[in-house]
C-alpha cells in the first residue's frame, strides 16, 4: 500500500493534472470501447485523420477494465502496474537469494524501501512517468518480463521462461513505440555481452507472437512505426524545439550562467530539458550509482551486470546527434532499475542503503513540490469551459472544435466536448510538419479561421486567453461569444 499510496499521492493533491499526452491515450481507450473493444480506423472525432496504428495493447486492456470511466479513473492506472511491476522484482529477487543460497531475508525489505522511492520510477522527465495514464509503465513492466524469463532460463534451462519471453516480448511490442526500441538495442547488445544468441532469437520471437496475437495488425504498427522513426530521425531532431539543444555543450554554460545571475526558473528548464550528463543524476539516480560502483561490486551474477552495461552503452549512444531521434536517453536508464536495485541490496552495507533511502526521499518531496507548483493547463476553468460546451450544444456533429492554448490540446478538447476536433494520429504529424498553419500537436499557428472553417469546418473555438495576447492577433468578428470564465473564452462562429 505504501508503494502504491507514494505514487498516487500527487494525483489526489491535484487530481485533474492530466498530462497533455495522455488524453491521445484517454482518446483512444474510449475509441475502442466506443467501437465495441474493436481496433478503430481512426480515433473518434479527429478531423485530421491518420490510421490508428499506435501500438494498441495497453488502450484495449484498459478500455476492458475502465469502459467509459477512464477520464475518472486513469490516475489509479501508473500506481497500479507500477506497483504490480516492484512487486514481481520483489519475486524475482527472493528467487535470486534462493538460487545463489543466500541468507539476506533484510534485504527483502531493503529492495521494497528502495523500490518504492525510487527517483527513477518517481521522476518527472518528457511527462510524469507514473502520475498519469500512458502506456510506459506496461511497456516496462512486459520487457522486465522479457528480461527476466531469458535469465530464468539461463539458470533453470526450463524452455517455459523462453516461451514467456516471446510472450511478454510481444505484448511490449503491442504496447510501447519507445519500448520496441529497447527491445531492439538491448537484445543486439546482450547478445553480444552473453555471447549467446539467446535473447536475439527471443526478440524474433517476439515479433512473431506480437504479429499473431494482434490478427496481423501489428505489420501496420511496425511500418507506420519505422515511417515515424524516419521521420523523426531526418527533421524531428534538428526542428523540434525539445531536441534542437538537447546536449549541446552551450547549454551547459547557459545553465551556469542562470545560476549566476540568480535565473533560478530559467535554469531549472535548462537543466530538465537540456543537460542530460546532470539532470541523469536526478532522474536515475540508483541507477548512476550502481554504474558509477560498477567496477568495484561484487559481479554474483553476469546476467544482472551486462544488463547495467547495456543500459549505459544506449544510454550514451542516445545521448548524441545523431541517435536524438531514438528517444530521451534517461529513459533507457528505467528499464534496469530493479536489476540496479538488486546490485545495490546485495553489495551495499546497510547504513549505505540508509543514505541512498534518504536522498531518495529528498528527490521524491523535491518532485512533488514541483508537481504541485507547476502550470495546470486543464485545471478547474478549463474543466467548466467544456462542461458547457458539452452539455449546451446540441447536434454535436456538426461542430467541429480548435483549441488556442498549449500542446496536444485538441486531443483533450476532443474527448472532453464531445465535439470532432482538429487531431491527428500522432504518427502522421511530420506529413504536416512544413505546414505553419498546422502543426496539430503543437500550438496551431494560425488565426485564419476562414482558411480552419473552409478546409475543416472548424465552427468552435476555445482560448485561453493570455494566448491571445501573445504573437498573433486574432479576429472573432465572424463568431458569437459562447461562454467565458476567468481564464478561458469560448467562440461559435456565426451562421452563414
Amino acid at each position: 500500500m505504501l508503494i502504491f499510496g507514494i505514487r498516487l499521492l500527487p494525483r489526489v493533491l491535484r487530481k485533474d493534472k492530466t498530462d497533455s499526452d495522455t488524453w491521445y491515450h484517454i482518446s483512444s481507450v474510449m475509441s475502442i470501447y466506443k467501437n465495441k473493444y474493436k481496433l478503430p480506423e481512426c480515433n473518434d472525432g479527429f478531423i485530421l485523420g491518420g490510421k490508428y496504428d499506435y501500438p494498441y495493447f495497453s488502450h484495449w486492456i484498459v478500455s476492458i477494465f475502465m469502459r467509459d470511466k477512464i477520464i475518472k479513473y486513469e490516475r489509479f492506472i501508473g500506481p497500479t502496474i507500477d506497483t504490480l511491476y516492484i512487486l514481481l522484482g520483489f519475486i524475482y529477487l527472493n528467487f535470486l537469494l534462493s538460487f545463489y543460497e543466500v541468507d539476506m531475508a533484510n534485504q527483502l525489505i531493503n529492495f521494497l524501501l528502495l523500490m518504492g522511492f525510487s527517483s527513477t520510477m518517481l521522476k518527472i522527465s518528457t511527462g510524469p512517468r507514473v502520475y498519469s495514464f500512458t502506456p510506459r509503465v506496461f511497456g516496462e513492466l512486459f520487457i522486465f518480463i522479457f528480461l527476466i524469463s531469458i535469465h530464468l532460463y539461463m539458470l533453470t534451462d526450463n524452455l517455459f521462461f523462453l516461451f514467456l519471453s516471446m510472450v511478454f516480448g510481444g505484448l511490449a511490442l503491442n504496447t510501447s513505440t519507445f519500448g520496441s526500441q529497447v527491445l531492439v538495442l538491448f537484445s543486439i547488445i546482450l547478445s553480444i555481452l552473453l555471447h549467446s544468441f539467446i535473447p536475439m532469437f527471443m526478440f524474433l520471437g517476439s515479433l512473431i507472437f506480437a504479429w499473431i496475437s494482434s490478427g496481423g495488425h501489428y505489420k501496420n504498427i511496425l511500418l507506420q512505426q519505422l515511417q515515424f522513426t524516419k521521420q523523426y530521425a531526418t527533421y524531428g531532431q534538428y526542428n523540434h524545439p525539445a531536441l534542437i539543444h538537447r546536449n549541446k555543450a552551450f547549454q551547459y554554460v547557459l545553465f551556469f550562467k542562470y545560476l549566476l545571475q540568480l535565473k533560478i526558473k530559467d535554469a531549472y528548464i535548462v537543466f530538465q530539458r537540456d543537460l542530460i550528463f546532470f539532470n541523469v543524476f536526478y532522474k536515475n539516480f540508483e541507477v548512476i550509482i550502481v554504474i558509477i560502483l560498477l567496477p568495484w561490486l561484487n559481479i554474483f551474477d553476469s546476467f544482472l551486470y551486462y544488463m547495467c552495461i547495456v543500459a549505459f552503452v544506449v544510454f550514451l549512444i542516445t545521448s548524441f546527434r545523431p541517435f536524438l531521434f531514438l528517444g530521451e536517453s534517461d529513459r533507457y536508464l528505467e528499464y534496469i532499475i530493479i536489476f540496479a536495485t538488486i546490485y545495490l541490496v546485495f553489495n551495499l552495507e546497510q547504513h549505505y542503503i540508509y543514505l541512498i533511502l534518504f536522498v531518495q526521499i529528498v528527490l521524491y518531496v523535491t518532485t512533488l513540490y514541483t508537481y504541485l507548483k507547476s502550470s495546470n493547463t486543464y485545471g478547474a476553468h478549463y474543466l467548466n469551459a467544456m462542461k458547457f460546451i458539452k452539455k449546451n450544444l446540441e447536434n454535436k456533429d456538426d461542430y467541429v472544435i480548435h483549441g488556442i492554448f498549449n500542446t496536444y490540446i485538441n486531443y483533450s478538447i476532443g474527448v472532453l466536448s464531445g465535439l470532432k476536433s482538429l487531431a491527428i494520429e500522432p504518427n502522421y504529424v511530420y506529413g504536416l510538419a512544413t505546414n505553419k498553419k498546422l502543426m496539430p500537436n503543437d500550438t496551431i499557428y494560425t488565426n485564419d479561421f476562414d482558411y480552419l472553417y473552409t478546409e475543416y469546418g472548424v465552427n468552435i473555438i476555445i482560448a485561453n486567453k493570455k494566448y491571445l495576447h501573445q504573437e498573433l492577433l486574432y479576429d472573432f468578428s465572424k463568431f458569437n461569444l459562447f461562454y467565458e470564465n476567468e481564464q478561458f473564452i469560448v467562440y461559435k462562429r456565426k451562421q452563414s
